[in-house]
């Protein structure tokens, strides 16, 4: 006879099951890792050295083109919240102010095709960048497209950082696809309206002084505008600029809920229509198209709330923030813009010699916040291995002005010079970062891109890195920078990579 089996203590059936969940949140979270941190994108990558010989020994008449698509969001339905990026998160949209663009022009040389893009956005990863340039058609015959944001902090989420809480993305799958999908058709208006164009450069002083100010030490800033005017060679007719100036569009600051384009549309709005008070026309605009592509940032930039702007036009001091602060800082640029055009005597060419010269690099991700996030599933881009993110850098030369690619917000101190062995930091090492990019790059005038085809986050000089107490020139409390960038080697790589570039542009 057979003795019946006793059932398990309760305890032991507890026990089991608690193993049994466990080992499922277990599996879970490994899947839910490696969905995360997978390559969206293997085996991508970019090794051009388009050198410009051909077109210096064969000059060809330059062409240029501009297109631009709206990208507003959807505010319609209440049930699906706009989250807007920069400040903190549970921020939703309210209205819209004024417009976002994609703004694209395509410039070619009769031998390369060169597009580039900036979006009213607070940054775009390198794997939406890929996207945007497998949209692309072959026949569009572009040899390399910059995607760049403008770092606007009033524009809905396209990074995951600020959505509704912590432990949630802000971002809209279908909102980002809207931005991909304008931005690759801003691009192909761009190469449908090529047409004979004239180009001036323009490097204009821009004291920082009620304008922009650094919120970290040392004092650095990325000032001056830089520019290019192109025109028709038969008529002198503006067909569009290209801008470069470095400060973050945040002018309206964290209370507001309106997406707005803030002083980069302010500037667009200005060079094409001009500016118009009360029915008077203060300033006559140039027409054309206007590209805004933001510079060094890092450090900080910013028109805080205690710098004061005039609005150069209405004779109007502004310092709380606003919208109108914000117009005021890009009425600012513009005048300084269609002063210099209105002087006289401004060299141009019809040939302007493209070369590009581009690589895809693997950055090491030190930052235990980056690599929690996606987990989360808060950030949402792909590794190439564990600890690992690709990302691109390039340099580009046309005529005689250089382009520098950087992926994020560098600090003006590797662009400028003035990197210091800062009291303080971490590493105390002498500076990496030298000698300035500026220093490096080819050319006449230079521009810098910043939140070029992706976004890091902050690219901070290995010397002035700082986590651990004592904190940087004597401050009591840790400096603000660190918790969002990818780690104390992003910018020597960075810098070295773009050495390199320079060094055979050279």
């Amino acid at each position: 006879m057979h003795r019946p089996i006793s059932p398990l203590p309760r305890w032991r059936r507890i026990a089991r099951i608690v193993l049994i969940l466990v080992g499922a949140l277990g599996l879970l979270v490994l899947a839910r890792t490696w969905w995360s941190f997978r390559d969206r994108n293997p085996g991508y990558a970019v090794r051009l050295d388009l050198d410009g010989a051909t077109a210096t020994r064969e000059p060809r008449p330059l062409r240029v083109g501009f297109g631009r698509v709206k990208i507003n969001p959807d505010l319609s339905d209440p049930r699906r919240p706009v989250w807007l990026a920069g400040f903190s998160q549970h921020r939703a949209a309210t209205a819209i102010h004024d417009d976002l663009w994609a703004v694209a022009v395509v410039l070619d040389d009769g031998h390369t095709r060169l597009g580039v893009v900036a979006l009213d956005a607070i940054g775009f990863f390198h794997d939406d960048v890929i996207a945007v340039r497998r949209q692309l058609a072959a026949d569009l015959k572009l040899d390399y497209t910059i995607v760049c944001a403008t770092h606007n902090h009033s524009t809905p989420d396209l990074m995951g950082l600020w959505g509704p809480d912590l432990l949630h993305s802000g971002i809209d799958p279908a909102y980002r696809q809207q931005v991909i999908d304008a931005a690759a058709k801003a691009v192909a208006a761009a190469v449908g309206s090529l047409q004979p164009a004239q180009l001036a450069l323009h490097e204009i002083r821009t004291p920082p002084e009620n304008i922009v100010t650094d919120t970290r030490k040392p004092i650095v800033f990325d000032a001056d505008i830089r520019m290019m005017h192109f025109t028709r060679p038969d008529t002198g007719a503006t067909l569009g600029t290209l801008v470069g100036w470095g400060n973050h569009p945040e002018t309206v600051w964290s209370k507001n809920t309106e997406i707005t384009a803030d002083f980069p549309g302010a500037l667009r709005d200005a060079l094409e229509h001009g500016v118009t008070h009360e029915g008077r026309q203060l300033a006559a605009g140039l027409g054309g198209v206007h590209v805004f592509v933001n510079g060094a940032v890092g450090g900080l930039m910013t028109t805080h709330p205690t710098v004061t702007v005039e609005d150069p036009y209405l004779k109007k001091e502004i310092r709380d923030p606003s919208h109108a602060k914000s117009v005021a800082v890009g009425r600012q640029l513009a005048s300084r813009i269609l002063a210099r055009l209105a002087e006289p005597g401004a060299a141009a060419t019809t040939h302007a010699p493209i070369a590009i010269r581009a690589r895809t690099l693997s950055l090491p991700v030190d930052n235990k916040l980056f690599l929690l996030a996606p987990i989360l599933g808060v950030l949402d881009r792909g590794h190439t291995g564990w600890l690992r993110m690709r990302t691109e850098v390039a340099l580009v030369t046309v005529g005689e002005a250089s382009i520098a690619c950087i992926p994020g917000e560098i600090y003006p101190e590797i662009v400028n010079g003035g990197v210091e062995r800062a009291e303080g930091g971490d590493f105390g090492i002498a500076p990496v970062e030298v000698p300035s990019l500026r220093e490096l790059m080819p050319g006449k005038v230079k521009f810098v891109f910043g939140l070029a085809n992706d976004e890091v986050g902050y690219i901070i000089p290995k010397s002035e890195w700082d986590q651990r107490p004592p904190y940087l020139y004597g401050a009591k409390k840790p400096v603000y920078g660190e918790v969002n960038s990818l780690g104390p080697e992003t910018a020597p790589l960075l810098h070295a990579a773009l050495r390199e570039l320079c060094a055979k542009a050279k």
